[in-house]
């Protein structure tokens, strides 16, 4: 049995796509679903390459395809809202031209929404020729995915009930960017019913090899930013639960605006790029994302938009540089003795996405690699610091250890343990830091290199080195 009008009809924005046109055309003709029950509605966009000719050849098969030639608009929106216009089934589903069906997508999904009344049906989208993008999301079928979840698909290959979009009058914004996610997040807001089908594989996104998918433009940072904040204002407009936005919006945050900032990415832009992207990340930061929400964040993202918030350039430029190999900074600013031993207070920091621990352990490692001894720091305060910002620890070096120590020369190093990652580094000393008195044969120098350096000798030598102090001290002579 055939249905006279269609059930759903397929839109694809179409723009210099061979040699893949026909791919995709051919996909959507294999479909296992009654053709009468699909039409095809193709929007040439100004093609230079033949893309046209092939389109009207294939609407003279015999098929239900309908073929719209206008000049080319630069974003897909347009050619997608006249698709949509110009379509009149129960659903609509986006596809691109560069793309391909898998022969059982649209019955799949139509049935899928029909039997659970789902108004957006999200298809297990699979990478085709090298295209990347995150897949977890469709791993597996939902019936009602929360919208932080939703939100993770902004790609508008998708099914939608065609009531839904008429009844909140939900189009794409033409000669943008995100004109795909602006029309997702009013679907998503708006939906009774956001299901994912992930059993099988639905739809197969292509890379294509000259790079030209007819979304991708260079970006620049206000007109991007403002289509990024368009997506937050859609969501804080529309979802009463205030927890929820805040969700989506720190997700959205994550994921369009802190990857800027990637190691392989941002060093190359020149300063001014760079003050750009940061001058309007920081106003997204004021206007949305509270220091709460910012605390949500993973390392490095986290300390990233700290960065942000405060506008500093110089210190994110660092930061980005140790994301990968994080350093740590540590320097002695006072040494006493006390009646347990060598007190001990140092500065220390992290330039990387590594945060500083509670406690640290300074280790004395003998030069010649024959000993070393070590000793735990503890931070002041129970506030864990920020990425590149000091925070005090102090510990005590006992003279049980100092007494156990062999004869010879240590170097001062100090390991951080966060989780899996570990760093160490040599202890500087402190400008106008005073080194302690020497005791039980335990003297602390400051080398050529500014690193500390403790020398432990007999406790009869240290005795004997006291006396000619004092005596040379006595007579006037300096040593």
């Amino acid at each position: 049995m055939t249905s006279a009008k269609p059930t759903v009809s397929v839109v694809v924005p179409v723009y210099n796509a061979l040699p893949y046109l026909t791919d995709l055309l051919d996909s959507i003709a294999a479909q296992d679903m009654d053709p009468n029950a699909i039409d095809v509605v193709t929007v040439d966009d100004g093609s230079t390459d033949g893309s046209a000719a092939v389109l009207d050849a294939y609407s003279r098969l015999g098929t239900r395809l309908t073929v719209i030639h206008q000049a080319n608009s630069k974003r897909p929106g347009r050619p997608r809202n006249v698709g949509l216009r110009a379509s009149t089934s129960k659903y609509v589903f986006f596809a691109d031209a560069d793309d391909r069906l898998a022969p059982k997508c649209l019955r799949r999904l139509v049935a899928y929404a029909e039997d659970h009344g789902s108004d957006v049906v999200i298809p297990k989208m699979v990478p085709l020729e090298g295209r990347g993008f995150p897949t977890a999301v469709y791993e597996q079928t939902r019936l009602d995915a929360d919208l932080v979840t939703a939100f993770r698909t902004l790609f508008p290959q998708k099914l939608y009930r065609r009531s839904l979009l008429e009844e909140h009058n939900i189009w794409f914004p033409e000669g943008i960017r995100l004109d795909d996610g602006n029309f997702n997040a009013q679907a998503y807001v708006h939906a009774k019913r956001i299901s994912i089908l992930g059993d099988h594989d639905y739809y197969f996104l292509r890379a294509r090899k000259d790079g030209k998918q007819l979304s991708r433009t260079e970006r620049d940072p206000s007109t991007y930013t403002a289509s990024v904040v368009k997506l937050f204002e859609i969501v804080k407009a529309n979802v009463k639960d205030a927890t929820l936005a805040d969700q989506v919006v720190l997700d959205l945050y994550r994921r369009k605006c802190l990857p800027e900032y990637d190691p392989r990415r941002f060093p190359l832009y020149d300063a001014s790029l760079q003050d750009a992207w940061i001058a309007v990340h920081k106003a997204v930061v004021e206007g949305f994302i509270t220091e709460g929400m910012e605390a949500q964040l993973d390392s490095p993202l986290r300390e990233r938009s700290r960065f942000i918030r405060r506008g500093d350039r110089a210190g994110l430029v660092e930061l980005i540089r140790h994301e990968d190999a994080p350093v740590l900074n540590t320097t002695v600013t006072r040494t006493a003795w006390t009646a347990d031993g060598l007190e001990v207070a140092l500065d220390a920091s992290v330039m990387g996405r590594v945060g500083l621990p509670r406690q640290l352990v300074c280790q004395l490692v003998r030069r010649d690699g024959d000993g070393a001894s070590a000793f735990p720091l503890t931070r002041n305060t129970a506030e864990r610091p920020d990425h590149g910002q000091v925070a005090r620890y102090e510990g005590i070096l006992p003279y049980t250890s100092v007494h156990a120590l062999v004869e010879g020369a240590y170097d001062l190093f100090v390991t951080s343990i966060s989780g899996a990652d570990r760093l160490s580094g040599r202890v500087g000393w402190a400008k106008g830091a005073i080194p302690p008195d020497e005791r039980g044969g335990l003297r602390l120098q400051v080398v050529g290199s500014g690193h500390v350096r403790i020398r432990k000798t007999t406790e009869s030598k240290a005795s004997l080195r006291g006396v000619v102090r004092r005596v040379a001290g006595n007579l006037g002579w300096r040593h």
